[in-house]
């Protein structure tokens, strides 16, 4: 299961913009937003340099270990001289332990290289749910203050009257606290979307306010998902998990075996009776009392996880696609249904002109304005639903970098 490296090294290119876009709020549409934030987001950088990393250490396994030098002086014997002794070793491994290490190490690049995908396709999402909501924010606040200004004007023309009768002095009331309501609504949403701009200016590192046109639109075509036969990310990094696991049980095996240290010796010492010897120095470990059995014990324990969580994982993904799949289908059926942009703008508008002609109760009044809140809150939140069902199912099967959310779901 070892792969070239060459492949996972061509897909962070396949995965990275090839034009760093500059500024984002030039940008024209929802898409072009996107790539730039990603562009320029710090959590890829971190798994690029974690990729570097890995690699860092596929040449740190690959090192020889340095030959030794070893040099002893000895007074002579019988003679004032200084007897040397000169020891060179070179260490050779056995048991293929460098070879088996540096394959360990290409995997588990392989894995980072994974782990840069996934955190594409984790930030790709979150950055769509983010515009996406922002939108929505704009559209809700917007209900929110025409009801906040209702609640206002009418309040406005009962302390015209001048002096009121208990039943108008409970409307005041009533309309006064409705409208302290809907501040506190407004509140809660200004405070949601300064949250999503600050991230916005932690990857930016700097001010970002996404304009209408690089906001997604809103989503008439509703396509049904397709069924998708290849393997994800997770697939892939579980599969891969499990050969990080053999490769560590077959490094660990070969820690069995004890390192050789060979080379020349050289004895030279002074006097009549001196002379230069040359021999060869030996060294090795007897693997006596340790054969590494615990390593490998615990090596081939791990290895027997990683097969059950691949196991696992890829019977999970199956239950949820299926599960999303169902999210999407119900929740885009629920936002087509209750959307009728058309009816529910006219009915609003009616309603509001009943209100101004003083045919509605101020009950009725708050009533009517707080269903509009709720019913805005309810399809956005349907609306979301779906968008995240959607692209969770894409990434299930696939990297997203070559989906966009205007040739999936969302038309201008």
């Amino acid at each position: 299961m070892d792969r070239n490296p060459f492949i996972y090294v061509a897909m962070i290119f396949a995965l990275t913009p090839v034009k760093a876009l500059g500024d984002c709020t030039t940008v024209k549409n929802v898409d072009n937003a996107i790539e730039c934030l990603l562009d320029k987001h710090p959590e890829l950088s971190i798994s690029e340099a974690d990729i570097e990393v890995a690699q860092g250490e596929i040449d740190r396994s690959s090192q020889m270990i340095n030959p030794s030098l070893e040099w002893l002086m000895n007074e002579a014997q019988g003679s004032n001289g200084i007897a040397n002794e000169v020891n060179l070793k070179h260490t050779i491994e056995l048991g293929s332990k460098r070879s088996a290490r540096k394959n360990l190490a290409r995997v588990q690049k392989n894995i980072q290289v994974l782990g840069y995908q996934k955190v594409y396709n984790r930030l790709k999402i979150d950055l769509i749910l983010d515009l996406y909501r922002l939108r929505q924010i704009e559209h809700e606040s917007e209900v929110i203050e025409e009801n906040q200004a209702t609640f206002r004007r009418m309040i406005s023309q009962y302390k015209r009257i001048g002096r009121m009768n208990p039943e108008q002095e409970i409307s005041v009331n009533i309309f006064t606290m409705a409208s302290e309501e809907v501040r506190l609504k407004l509140q809660k949403l200004k405070n949601e979307k300064e949250k999503i701009l600050s991230e916005f200016e932690v990857i930016t590192q700097s001010v970002f306010r996404p304009k209408s046109n690089q906001l997604p639109p809103i989503d008439h075509n509703w396509p049904e998902l397709t069924s998708l036969q290849t393997k994800g990310v997770l697939q892939k990094e579980a599969a891969l998990r499990v050969d990080e696991s053999t490769k560590n049980f077959k490094l660990q095996s070969s820690e069995a075996w004890p390192d050789l240290s060979i080379g020349p010796r050289v004895l030279t010492s002074p006097g009549p009776q001196g002379g230069t010897l040359w021999g060869a120095a030996v060294s090795l470990n007897l693997p006596v009392f340790n054969r590494n059995g615990g390593g490998k014990q615990k090596a081939l324990a791990q290895k027997r996880r990683s097969e059950l969580r691949n196991s696992l994982i890829n019977k999970r993904i199956t239950v949820e696609a299926k599960r999303l799949k169902s999210a999407y289908n119900r929740s885009s059926e629920s936002y087509t249904r209750a959307l009728a942009s058309n009816k529910v703008q006219k009915k609003h508008a009616r309603i509001h002109k009943m209100i101004k002609r003083g045919v509605v109760s101020p009950p009725l009044v708050i009533e009517l304005h707080r269903q509009a809140i709720e019913f805005y809150e309810a399809l956005h939140q349907q609306e979301l639903e779906a968008v995240r069902a959607r692209w969770l199912y894409y990434s299930l099967f696939s990297n997203l970098d070559s989906k966009t959310v205007l040739n999936i779901g969302g038309k201008k």
